[in-house]
């Protein structure tokens, strides 16, 4: 276990995502037009929106070899808050998430051209609050969270009291 609450709940799930308002509506599309096959290379950019972690420690249990990274926190930033697994999100690359962990150190994950973002950290501490910097304008969670599988919770349709997907401001 790692950090405060530990990686272990986080990534299990046991640990609930708290309620946010809706910001965007509409239909699940995928804005830019172009997916990734899930038989595709393994890669920071793999999987945009699936549960990073979730599926790193599955495949961790299934291998025995624990080869996947498990993150600090992990997740994909949308243009549109209904967007579909596997879908990429050029349109978000260069995006800035700061995390603020329980301690006040502040972690800057930069998002790629998949749209994804992850950070490794041994030292980060639980609660956390999270915000996406892109073109001068922010978007900040409203909560502290503890769960580093930030696409757990913010999928297409919103689970566990989000809102849907982490969107650009």
């Amino acid at each position: 276990m790692r950090g405060q609450g530990g990686f272990a709940a986080a990534v299990l799930g046991l640990v609930a995502c708290t309620s946010a308002p809706s910001y965007l509506g509409g239909e699940a599309r995928c804005t830019s037009g172009v997916t990734r096959d899930l038989n595709e290379s393994e890669g920071p950019e793999m999987a945009p929106g699936r549960p990073c972690n979730t599926c790193h420690a599955e495949e961790n249990a299934a291998s025995g070899e624990g080869d996947a990274p498990i993150f600090a926190f992990a997740g994909t930033i949308f243009p549109t808050e209904h967007e579909p697994d596997d879908c990429t999100a050029p349109a978000a690359s260069g995006a800035l998430v700061v995390v603020t962990d329980a301690t006040g150190h502040e972690f800057t994950a930069e998002v790629n051209r998949g749209g994804n973002f992850l950070f490794e950290e041994e030292r980060f501490m639980y609660p956390y609050k999270a915000k996406v910097v892109f073109q001068g304008r922010e978007r900040a969670m409203d909560s502290a969270q503890s769960n580093a599988d930030c696409n757990s919770c913010h999928t297409a349709t919103g689970d566990n009291g989000a809102p849907g997907r982490i969107v650009l401001p």
